[in-house]
C-alpha cells in the first residue's frame, strides 16, 4: 500500500464545541481562519480568546486608539469567518508573563465553562514572547480540559513540528476575506499575501493537485502538553544560546 506524504486530516473528526485562544487580535486567523471558518460552516459552536490588548500594534502612532481598532478589526475579521463569540481578556500587549500564573488561571476558567473538544493555540516555539507566554499558559491550564480535547497547536511565526495538515483548499477565499480586515496591521506588514503562499507551500508534497492549501498543526492531547512544552522551549533555549 502507498502511503501518502504528508498525511492530510479528515476535518470532520474534529468535534465541538471549539475554542481558539491567540495572543492578539489576528493570530488566530492567520494561523487558523480556514479551519474556524469550516467549524463555523459545520454549525459547531466557536469560541475566540484574545489575550492581549493589542495596543503595541500601532507603533507610529496612526490611530488615536489602537486597542478599540484592533478590538473592532479582530471582531469583523471572524464574523467574516461566522464566528461571533470574541472574549477580549484584556493583558497588556508585549507583557503577557512568561510564567503565566495569573493567565493560566482565567483559562482554566474558560477551560471549564466551555469544555471544548477541539483547541487551537500556539505551539511552545514562537518567536514573539507573548505566543510563548500563551502556549506555557494553556500547557499549565490543560487538566482543566476534558480529556477528549483535541489540542492543535499552529505556529504565525515559526513552522510546527507534528505536520497534521487540513486541506482548507475550498475556505481559502474566505480567510483571505477575513485577513483584509485588518486594515490597521497589513498597513505595516503585508501577511495577507504572505500567509497565502505560506499555506499554499504547506502543500509541497501533497500530490493531489486538488490539494492546494492546508493549515497545519501538532496534534497533542491535553496529558501530554506540559512535557511537550518542556522539551520545546529546552530546544529553543539551546538553539538560541549564541544569539544576541
Amino acid at each position: 500500500m502507498r502511503h501518502l506524504f504528508p498525511p492530510l486530516l479528515p476535518k470532520e473528526a474534529l468535534r465541538p464545541p471549539v475554542l481558539a485562544i491567540a495572543a492578539h487580535p489576528d493570530d488566530e486567523v492567520i494561523a487558523c481562519g480556514a479551519m474556524l471558518a469550516w467549524h463555523a460552516a459545520a454549525g459547531h459552536p466557536v469560541t475566540v480568546l484574545h489575550v492581549t490588548d493589542g495596543a503595541a500594534g500601532d507603533p507610529d502612532g496612526r490611530h488615536a486608539d489602537i486597542v478599540a481598532v484592533r478590538r473592532a478589526e479582530g471582531r469583523e475579521a471572524l464574523a467574516r469567518l461566522g464566528v461571533h463569540d470574541v472574549r477580549a481578556l484584556g493583558f497588556p500587549d508585549g507583557g503577557v508573563p512568561e510564567r503565566a500564573g495569573e493567565l493560566a488561571t482565567v483559562l482554566r476558567e474558560h477551560f471549564a465553562a466551555i469544555a471544548p473538544l477541539t483547541l487551537y493555540s500556539f505551539f511552545f516555539n514562537e518567536s514573539h514572547r507573548d505566543h510563548r507566554a500563551v502556549a506555557r499558559a494553556v500547557a499549565e491550564a490543560a487538566a482543566a480540559l476534558p480529556q477528549a480535547c483535541r489540542v492543535l497547536l499552529f505556529g504565525v511565526n515559526q513552522p510546527v513540528p507534528g505536520g497534521a495538515m487540513f486541506d482548507v483548499s475550498g475556505l481559502m477565499d474566505r480567510k483571505q476575506h477575513a485577513l483584509a480586515a485588518y486594515a490597521s496591521q497589513l498597513a505595516y506588514n503585508d501577511f495577507q499575501r504572505k500567509i497565502l503562499h505560506r499555506d499554499h507551500s504547506a502543500t509541497v508534497n501533497v500530490e493531489n493537485p486538488a490539494v492546494q492549501y492546508a493549515e497545519v498543526f501538532a496534534d497533542l492531547a491535553p496529558h501530554e502538553l506540559i512535557s511537550v512544552c518542556d522539551q520545546a522551549e529546552a530546544l529553543y533555549r539551546r538553539l538560541l544560546r549564541d544569539q544576541p
